[in-house]
């Protein structure tokens, strides 16, 4: 009798994780296929990020045709002067699974505090519409950005209205942050929808993203197509130098450190972006550090998702006592410390806080510990974060009615900082 236990259950326990797999192959492994697209000579997708030489630094990037262009060039003009320049843009094919595009990407450096710059791109033999954006001055000691989880909006969506809403509700803002899953699936499609979303905003403005599950291609090493770091190019010099897959990013902006993080890895690769973040802690010489990634250190789904990644780099980031993580994937709004206790008032004592939040037209049944505080999961929300030099405060908004919903100020290492 004992002979036929020790078979059959194994056997069971074979079959229950055979049956498992299969109920969930679908979502871990099924990639839809992307419909062919064609792209035009006209140049477009034209999109404004920072670049590879510090705060005063930008990348263009665009796309057009499907061949490169090598006279393809970016025209800068100082609205303070009436001299052009034109900068060559660096070009990449990038064939994906039902087409292919030329895409374009120029840096535009020593760039002028407070100064306004218009500038144009061409390819083809076209050029695009002239565009217009105003430099930071990094000696303020006052800056605000606007932070975005998921967005993956479905066609002919509504986050085109609502982004523009949330900079017009807060024209200090000077620059969008998205916490991952901009878009919906890697295709031209939902890039198309993606930039309709973003349209007129992603040109006067830079935009930062870190990347989402939704980014990558299902397989059981999962991956990430090229045109991400391509219409985004400040992933790709890290990648160089780090010889690695990682999509990473450090930022100085003003005084405050942007680390982007790439949480959709195998161990192996977030092991090494701890390494990263670790070392780009220790060095830091900035009064503030926020870090964006996309998946919860602390689940507000379920208590035990994300353990890895809490494992990974929870400690690194308390220990450093960073002020703020931003972060995605579990479309709701809700925010948290380390501590198991909620927080008390609307004052983080113990930082770092953690904060999800998502502006996306799916909602997702939550289950959250009583660590959260403020916990939303009915609408679509942004936060609107202002850095001084003594306060970080972060402010929530029902991005659908434009309420504020929750505000909370950062204090480091457990004292009260002074409002300027």
């Amino acid at each position: 009798m004992k002979a036929i236990v020790k078979i059959i259950v194994p056997l069971l326990i074979v079959a229950a994780l055979a049956i498992w797999c299969k109920s969930r192959w679908h979502a871990w492994f099924y990639n839809p296929d992307e419909p062919p697209y064609t792209v035009g000579i006209e140049p477009q997708r034209v999109l404004l990020t920072f670049g590879d030489h510090g705060e005063t630094s930008r990348y263009v990037t665009w796309m057009c045709d499907t061949t490169v262009d090598n006279t393809s060039r970016l025209l800068l003009c100082d609205t303070t002067s009436t001299d052009t320049i034109a900068i060559a843009a660096t070009s990449e094919v990038f064939r994906s699974r039902a087409g292919q595009a030329a895409y374009y990407r120029a840096e535009m450096t020593d760039l002028q505090p407070s100064h306004t710059y218009s500038y144009a791109v061409e390819s083809c033999g076209r050029r695009s519409e002239w565009y217009r954006f105003t430099m930071h001055n990094p000696k303020d000691s006052v800056f605000t950005f606007l932070f975005m989880g998921d967005v993956q909006d479905t066609i002919g969506g509504i986050a085109n209205q609502l982004l523009r809403k949330a900079i017009e509700n807060h024209p200090e803002t000077e620059m969008v942050v998205f916490g991952g899953d901009l878009t919906e699936r890697p295709m031209d499609k939902f890039w198309a929808e993606t930039f309709s979303s973003m349209d007129s905003i992603c040109t006067a403005m830079p935009i930062l993203m870190v990347l989402g599950n939704h980014e990558y291609l299902k397989y059981v090493i999962r991956k990430c197509e090229r045109r991400n770091s391509l219409v985004f190019p400040y992933f790709l010099k890290g990648m160089e130098e780090r010889d690695d897959e990682n999509h990473l990013y450090a930022l100085r902006y003003h005084d405050t450190d942007f680390l982007l993080l790439d949480t959709n890895r195998e161990f192996p690769f977030l092991w090494g972006q701890r390494r990263w973040l670790k070392e780009q802690l220790a060095n830091s010489t900035a009064r503030h550090h926020i870090v964006i990634g996309h998946h919860p250190f602390y689940s507000v789904k379920r208590k035990n998702n994300n353990l890895l990644i809490r494992w990974i780099f929870s400690d690194v980031v308390e220990d450093a006592h960073a002020e703020l993580v931003t972060q995605g994937h579990e479309h709701a709004y809700a925010r948290c410390t380390a501590s198991e206790k909620p927080m008390e008032g609307d004052i983080c004592r113990n930082s770092p806080l953690y904060t999800v939040s998502h502006c996306s037209p799916k909602n997702y049944r939550i289950r959250p510990t009583e660590r959260f505080s403020a916990i939303r999961n009915d609408s679509r929300y942004y936060q609107l974060i202002t850095v001084t030099p003594d306060t970080t405060f972060m402010r929530g908004f029902d991005a659908n009615s434009g309420e504020l919903i929750d505000e909370v100020k950062i204090v480091a290492h457990g004292k009260m900082r002074k409002a300027s």
